[in-house]
């Protein structure tokens, strides 16, 4: 899933593998439909396909244009992609399951679709910049 940080709004990936592979190809995708944009900061966790060379190579071929940034390992918490993950499951993928993974993008389509009207909003981030550098010098000791 993508957050649009600014409007809350998702966008939903379907990978047919999870690899540098496909997750260049996704994002090269999600490029072309936002040509217009001057670029964007995409913000990641160490997945082995988002830390692979391949995807490294990949960023620095956009010539600026991706901006990708880490999350501190150990720390999904700080993600707001992660907020999005607990309300759209909240909402979306409690107590269900579904018999193929053609039925279960079928159900995250139409979801995605309510989520973005109905749900969507921007997250709140509390924290000043401060009160972050403080929390990650105690704990990085």
């Amino acid at each position: 899933m993508l957050l649009i940080v600014h409007t809350g709004q998702m966008a939903v990936i379907y990978l047919e593998k999870k690899d540098s592979c496909h997750y260049t190809k996704a994002l090269t995708a999600f490029r072309r439909r936002h040509h217009r944009l001057k670029g964007i900061y995409l913000i990641q966790d160490g997945d082995p396909s988002h830390t692979a060379a391949a995807t490294g190579a990949y960023f620095h071929q956009g010539h600026g244009w991706w901006r990708p940034r880490f999350t501190p390992v150990h720390a999904s918490w700080l993600n707001q992609g992660e907020l999005l993950n607990g309300a759209f499951g909240y909402h979306y993928l409690k107590r269900d399951s579904w018999c193929s993974r053609e039925a279960f993008i079928e159900h995250m389509k139409a979801a995605e679709q309510e989520y973005n009207r109905l749900y969507a909003h921007p997250f709140e981030w509390t924290w000043t910049n401060q009160q972050m550098r403080r929390w990650f010098e105690k704990h990085s000791r």
